[in-house]
């Protein structure tokens, strides 16, 4: 994620400014003046400089870094300045207090400055400055620090959040937003209570999601959820309309791969400059443009991509996206816990092989992601994705794998990635190159571990995770009850009430009050010691939070009871508060609360109910007799509270006395259920108890002890037999169902399920009808386990087959497939090779069964084979055929049939062998011996054999000079012959022919061969020194390019020191060295040697070699060290320059480094790349041919005589691109404004220079431009094109250049206008003597152009020119001063704007020009003559024969006035809009040019013409000559 330095102002390309205070200085005193180098500001203080005196300046300036979170960041300057300057380091925000991170030094040998910031952070990111000061002036230089943070920070979200603080406080409302997180103390959600994140993300999700959605927050009632939905949305849908037009195409947060998640939406506002928040769990969160931050928001025209990157588990949550304060959209995002356990691993791979990917995660999934170079990979012919049933183990494989396939693969689960490479090897067969190779059966890559055992355990270990889950659940379920029935057990508090004397008659009537107290109810009662009477209540609630829910679940009993009342009340599970007495108010006391799980347990309620009852009986006085109807509230079996009413008088309580022997009357002691101690008498004798032994038989009058509630041991006698328990039969049930069978047609299909019982038969049944036995189906039961067993399926078994028992029944399908298959015999006899002589035919046939529709393919050598002249096809419904006549030795390979239908694919392979005459033997022939006795050579084998092994060879000899040819026989297939039979200087020439059982094949002829002449070889090349020590230096050389005809038979190899001119032999010269390679041990340690070696052939010696380089005769040296301070030097798109320093010596561990190697490589590759071929000895060097804003690793090795150093790397990337340059416009002279003519196009050129790239995007009227109008950007220009402007166009036309460094923009005004049309009529009035006032109806284009304006000019009848009296006239009146009486006046109006102007608008004649007597001359009558003739042709046409393909003209005179129309004819069809045809008629002369003659040519030419005074015609004819 980058994170951007702020630069405030920019004082040069890419660079900050100085502050207010030394602006307001400068302002004072000081002289501007320019640096050579770029981006500095140099200050003088004096106007004239003492001489040798200088102002500060900067030789090399601190250049802008990007670099990762907890590096270090270095600045370096150079200055330079007489005296000289002090140098001082600020930053544009913050301080530089902290000695720890921010360390400044200076270097004396290099006279540079360094500002050194260590594990820089997103705070440290700024724009930082460099001053230089002497007394003379100063210089001013900046550097921007980016710092690429490696997650999110929170702290920069909130500073971003501060600004909200400088909002008017009238807009600041609009950015509260209600906090919709967890609070500190979340509030208790009542009953029935929807979480308002159920309603933020319903009503964005799409209505096939609502059920899902419902179930996860625990909807249950969907109709009135749907109808308060309907009502939320009518709601959200008004207040969006506000602000926006319309939304649509919403797509939920989904993860795309590679830690990104995204979601979008089109949209489009209605006020561009409303802003969009965005929220997770209700708390605003900042967003950038900038695709590299945490947040971002990337706008393509209409749609709005919300991205988040480096995902987190923190990142989940519900994001919003606000307009103002109207929600948009929500949506809820989860992040899976799921993980690799195993990782794919890196896979290689032959080309033609199949490559697996394989992985396991740690939780089930249905289906991970799989890319491969950047792009997601789906299931097809190339890619086949597969997932275990457990969901836990997926895999990719890679069919055919070829060259383009190799790369980076990596699989995705949630926000859990991997990532590993598919390295395809290339055949290294050299005889295969060219040529499509066969597809391999092999499969490469997998991880080589048990994944079925791994996906095994993990799920043994999700199941145990799972069960521990569900017993921590279990245990506190069950200690929430305990402590509920605890609570419920518990006595209540005393009786605090209080009666009012009085007799009876107290009724009240229960209301609920709205206040969360309910008033009671009471029936009418007396009290029989002078009227007390006590009312209770029990259930009120203070809470007013909980309001509605009082007046729904509470209601509370007042009881009245005769004599000393004692109070009766039923536990409500829900109260917590206070109740009214009576209906004249009477307090009562405070009720229990009781806990949620005492009300969810079955058994709980059931006690409850059993309590109430007993509490309602204890607590009444035995001595009142209460009427009926009196209400008392009880808990039922469901746990709910009800008020039930008596319907006798009460019963006194009887006490039974365990000996049943006491009389009534008798009084005892109890306790109630409040704890009071009571005392009750008992009305008659007490029974025995009665107890039911579920296993016993025996009869009446059986005594057991027991022990009472009182603590003591007591008898008691059953009065009759024990009763057996009722225990309810669960029934029947499935141990394991059916599961669905796939199988074979013709081959056995087996169903089988298990019952708890294992003496209950069942039924079974196939698509709703029962099977039995005669249907050929086996059906047996061993004990509890039911089967079905097909012995040979048929397609009609297919189908849904049941078993039923006991009313229970289990389900399965059962497919029976007929895939193609192939007859093992035939398949064998198939798969035995075809052997077949060249030009003859052959036949591959193989029957097959399966179902239709059958797809058949043949294949040779992995091509399809289609219907052609050699190659025929057929197909039937049982086998195929293939036919191939004519048979060619490249038809030779493999032959496969692959058959493919609904139910799978089958391939059966053959190969095909024909048989061919071999080819020529092949060259060149290698003389190994040629003496004066024999000529020994060798030649290779052919390289087709024709499909039979070499048998013999047949050689023919001649010698040069002769006609005849000599046969020499044939020889064993061995490729070589030895001639003894050869005369001493003789030339012989050989022809080779191979013989084979198919024929022999054409022959090879050799060169001359010469017998006995003496041919040295060539000499070999100088030695190589392959190690180097004190006492001994090893040496290797080459064999020479040329051996002299004969083989090598061993080198010479001498030395010599260097300095002397001598050359010592190293071996005796009779002793050869056979080996190319030689250790000189006859060396003295120090001295420098240099060698040459001579190859020796049976002919002789060959001249020396070049002498090798000098070599010091000792011990080798160690390997260099890393190189120091390495640094970049500049950069630009394509290239980048290093320098750094020689590594240091360490006698004994590194040595002097002799040379430098640079290595380069992509940030997403894995090898590097050596710039050098040969070490450089220079400390710089320039990287070239780099891709432009890509990301490079650069790493320099040192090496010498001992090898290569370890190498040294840069810290952070590089980016291929110039050093930044804030976007500027180039060009001295840009149109601000530009006037085109509608329809015309109007094109817009700016150049501009920045670096990075920046991004250039046009608006008009600050919106967004049309896709009808075109934008090309190059590198340093962008051109606005409409093809054809609109009056619509006219607007103002910004571009906006922006890089990381800044942005710049340009405006350009550009009016599409036309010319104008006139004004409507005028009309003139008169209001004052001697003016006259102008008025003219507006121009229809007034209202569509807002320059347009009008100008009047006026002529009068003493001038005969017009002269113009007003200009740019913005209404439509004028008032024309100094008219004279008695002339005549004239106006015109014309429409003006950008474009020209219009044609005139006339006024009507004002005033009377004064006339004179009319001068009378009297002029002769004169004849008028007649000029006008009738059409007439002075020269008719001629007979024309013109030759095929040569120009005829024909031409004629004619005559006329008026001038008459013309019109040419052949055979009466006209030619006069035939461009086969050049017709002219100049001064009369009417002609016709035919400039190819052809046959169609020939016919009746006419000319007719025309005028009002009549017509004449004249016609001849064209021949045409072949």
């Amino acid at each position: 994620m980058w994170k951007k330095s702020k630069v405030t102002d920019q004082t040069a390309t890419g660079q900050g400014g100085p502050s207010e205070a030394e602006q307001e200085e400068e302002k004072k005193a000081g002289i501007k003046k320019r640096s050579k180098v770029p981006g500095v500001m140099i200050t003088q203080f004096i106007e004239v400089l003492p001489e040798g005196k200088s102002t500060p300046d900067f030789l090399r300036k601190p250049i802008a870094l990007t670099i990762q979170e907890g590096k270090l960041a270095i600045f370096k300057a150079n200055v330079c300045g007489d005296p000289k300057p002090e140098v001082t380091w600020g930053r544009a925000k913050g301080d530089m207090s902290d000695t720890e991170t921010f360390q400044k030094k200076y270097d004396e040998a290099t006279g540079e400055y360094t500002l050194e910031i260590h594990r820089v952070s997103g705070e440290e990111a700024d724009t930082y400055k460099c001053y230089a000061i002497n007394e003379y002036g100063k210089a001013i230089c900046t550097a921007a620090l980016n710092v690429i943070e490696v997650g999110f920070k929170k702290k920069k979200a909130m500073e971003q959040l501060e600004d909200i603080g400088s909002v008017d406080p009238a807009e600041f409302r609009k950015l509260l937003r209600k906090r919709k997180g967890v609070d500190k103390e979340e509030a208790v959600k009542e009953p029935g209570e929807i979480d308002e994140r159920f309603w933020e993300i319903i009503m964005s999700a799409d209505r096939k999601d609502y059920e899902r959605i419902c179930a996860e927050f625990g909807v249950k009632d969907f109709r009135v959820m749907l109808k308060k939905l309907s009502e939320k949305k009518k709601e959200r849908q008004e207040e969006q309309a506000k602000y926006i037009e319309t939304i649509n195409n919403l797509k939920h947060i989904d993860i795309k791969g590679l830690g990104i998640a995204s979601f979008e939406f089109d949209l489009e506002l209605k006020d561009l400059t409303s802003r969009i928040f965005l929220y997770k769990d209700g708390v605003m969160i900042p967003y950038s443009d900038e695709e590299e931050m945490k947040h971002s928001l990337k706008t393509v025209g209409k749609k709005l991509i919300f991205s988040v990157r480096d995902l987190k588990a923190e990142d989940a949550g519900l994001y919003q996206v606000d307009v103002e304060e109207v929600n948009l959209f929500s949506t809820d995002f989860k992040i899976p816990t799921v993980d690799f356990i195993v990782k794919i691993q890196e896979v290689k791979a032959k080309e033609r092989e199949d490559a697996m990917f394989e992985c396991v995660l740690s939780h089930p999934w249905p289906r991970i992601k799989w890319m491969g170079k950047n792009a997601t990979l789906e299931e097809g012919e190339k890619y086949t994705i597969t997932v275990s049933e457990d969901k836990l183990i997926h895999r990719l494989l890679i069919k055919d794998c070829s060259q383009l396939d190799k790369g980076i693969y990596s699989a995705a689960a949630g926000i859990k990635t991997c990532s590993a490479w598919l390295i395809v090897e290339a055949d290294s067969d050299p005889a295969s190159h060219g040529k499509k190779k066969t597809r391999k059966t092999t499969q490469a890559g997998g991880t080589g571990l048990d994944l079925g055992k791994l996906a095994q355990e993990q799920q043994e270990k999700l199941a145990k995770e799972r069960q521990e889950q569900i017993d921590a659940a279990n245990k506190a379920r069950a200690e929430e009850e305990r402590l509920a029935r605890e609570a419920l057990l518990a006595p209540p508090p005393p009786d605090t009430g209080d009666g009012d004397s009085g007799e009876g008659g107290d009724s009240g009537e229960g209301k609920d009050t709205g206040d969360g107290k309910n008033k009671s109810k009471s029936g009418s009662n007396k009290s029989k010691d002078g009227g007390k009477s006590v009312g209770k209540s029990v259930g009120e609630m203070k809470d007013s939070e909980k309001e509605e829910d009082d007046k729904k679940n509470k209601k509370s009993t007042d009881d009245s009871d005769k004599g000393k009342g004692t109070s009766n009340y039923d536990i409500d599970p829900n109260a917590n508060g206070e109740g009214d007495g009576d209906s004249k108010g009477r307090k009562g006391h405070p009720g229990p609360l009781i806990p949620d799980a005492v009300i969810d347990a079955e058994k709980e309620r059931d006690d409850k109910y059993k309590k109430s009852t007993d509490v309602s009986d204890k607590g009444k006085d035995p001595n009142v007799k209460s009427g009926t109807g009196e209400t008392e509230e009880y808990i039922d079996a469901a746990g709910m509270h009800s008020v039930r009413t008596r319907q006798g008088p009460l019963l006194k309580d009887t006490v039974i006395d365990p000996n049943g022997q006491s009389g009534t009357g008798e009084t005892e002691e109890y306790t109630d259920a409040s704890g009071k101690r009571s005392e009750r008498t008992r009305q008659g004798p007490l029974l025995k108890d009665t107890v039911i032994d579920p296993n016993a038989q025996s009869g009446t009058e059986e005594t057991e002890q027991y022990t009472d509630v009182s603590g003591k041991r007591s008898e008691r006698t059953r009065q009759g037999p024990l009763l057996k328990d009722t225990v309810i039969d669960p029934g029947v049930q499935f141990v394991s169902g059916l599961s669905n069978v796939h199988a074979l047609i013709g081959q056995p299909a087996e169903l089988m399920c298990k019952l708890s019982n294992d003496n209950c038969e069942g039924t079974w049944y196939r698509d709703s009808k029962k099977l039995t036995a005669d249907d050929g189906h086996i059906m047996s039961r061993d004990g509890a386990n039911h089967k079905l067993v097909i012995n040979r399926c048929q397609e009609e078994d297919s189908g849904k087959y049941r078993f039923e028992a006991d009313g229970r029944k289990t389900e399965a399908m059962l497919n029976v497939e007929d895939p193609p298959r192939f007859d093992p015999d035939d398949l064998s006899a198939f798969s035995q090779p075809v052997i077949v002589k060249v030009g003859n035919s052959t036949t591959f046939k193989l029957p097959f069964v399966g179902r239709e529709p059958m797809k058949i393919q043949w294949y040779r050598n992995g091509e399809e084979l289609l219907d052609d002249n050699t190659t025929k096809i057929e197909k039937s419904f049982t086998q195929s055929r293939l036919l191939l006549s004519k048979c060619q030795r490249k038809d030779t390979g493999e032959i496969k049939i692959k058959l493919k239908n609904e139910h799978g694919t089958m391939e059966a392979i053959s190969r095909l062998i024909v048989l061919d005459k071999p080819t020529a033997p092949q060259g060149p022939v290698e003389v190994l011996e040629s003496t004066a006795s024999c000529i020994h050579i060798k030649w290779r084998a052919p390289k087709d054999d024709g499909g039979c092994p070499v048998i013999n060879y047949n050689l023919e000899r001649q010698q040069v000079g002769r006609n005849t040819w000599k046969k020499l026989g044939d020889i064993p297939g061995v490729p070589e012959y030895k001639d003894n039979d050869v005369e001493h200087g003789r030339k012989y020439c050989y022809r080779i022919r191979v013989v084979t059982e198919e024929g022999v094949s054409e022959m090879m002829e050799t060169d001359d061969l010469t017998a006995g002449t003496l041919a040295f070889p060539s000499s070999p090349a100088p030695p190589k020194v392959a190690s180097a020590f004190n006492n001994c230096i090893n040496l290797t050389w080459s064999t020479p390019t040329d051996t002299g005809g004969s083989r090598i038979l061993g080198y010479n190899l001498e030395k010599r020191k260097k300095g002397s001119n001598l050359w010592s032999p190293v071996n005796p010269t009779d002793e050869p060295i056979q080996e190319k390679k030689r250790a000189v041990t006859d060396v003295v340690a120090g001295n420098e040697y240099e060698f040459r070696v001579y190859a020796i052939n049976i002919s002789g010696l060959s001249e020396p070699s070049s002498p090798s380089e000098f070599i010091f005769a000792k011990d080798p040296k160690n390997p260099p060290g890393k190189v120091e301070d390495l640094k970049v030097a500049d950069t630009s798109y394509t290239a980048l320059s290093l320098s750094w320093n020689k590594p240091t010596e360490e006698v004994g561990v590194q040595d002097e480094a002799k040379g430098y190697f640079i290595e380069v490589r992509q940030a997403e590759c894995i090898d590097w790349t050596r710039c050098n071929i040969t070490p450089i000895i220079l400390t710089t060097f320039t990287v070239k041919s780099l891709k432009a804003m890509a990301m490079y690793w650069i790493r320099v090795i040192a090496i010498n005589d001992g090898g290569e150093g370890v190498p040294q790397d840069l810290d952070n990337y590089i980016l291929a691109m110039p050093p930044p340059v804030r976007p500027c416009f180039t060009d001295n002279k840009m149109k601000s404004f530009m006037v085109v003519r509608a329809g015309n196009s109007a094109r817009i050129l700016l150049n501009f220079e920045a670096s990075p790239w920046p991004e250039v995007m046009w608006l008009k009227d600050d919106v967004p431009l049309l896709k009808r109008v075109n934008i090309s950007n190059s590198e340093s220009s962008s051109q606005l094109l409409i093809t054809s402007s609109e009056r619509s166009d006219s607007g103002i036309y910004t571009i906006v250049v922006k890089n990381l460094v800044g942005q710049e923009s340009f405006s350009v005004e550009v009016r599409v206008t036309d010319d104008p049309k006139p004004p409507g009529p005028v009309e003139l009035e008169e209001n004052v003597p001697g003016t006259v006032t102008v008025i003219w109806e507006p121009s229809p284009d007034e209202k569509r152009d807002d320059h347009l304006h009008y100008s009047v000019s006026k002529r009068d009848s003493t001038k005969g020119s017009w002269s113009m009296v007003a200009d740019r006239l913005f209404n439509n009146k004028f008032t024309a001063c100094n008219i004279m009486p008695g002339r005549e006046y004239h106006f015109r109006v014309y429409a003006k704007n950008d474009m020209g102007m219009s044609a005139p608008s006339e006024s009507p004649t004002w005033g009377s020009e004064r006339r004179k007597d009319t001068f009378v001359v009297n002029m002769p009558a004169y004849k008028t003559c007649d000029l006008r003739t009738a059409p007439a042709f002075l020269v008719p046409l001629r007979q024309h024969t013109a030759p095929k393909g040569y120009e005829c003209y024909m031409s004629c005179a004619i005559k006329g006035n008026p001038k008459p129309r013309v019109t040419w004819y052949r055979n009466n069809i006209s030619l006069n809009t035939n461009t086969n045809y050049l017709i002219t008629n100049i001064c009369g002369v009417c002609s016709l040019l035919i400039l190819r003659v052809t046959p169609k040519d020939w016919g009746e030419y006419s000319i007719q013409i025309e005028s009002s005074l009549g017509r004449a015609e004249s016609s001849t004819k064209l021949t045409v000559r072949e």
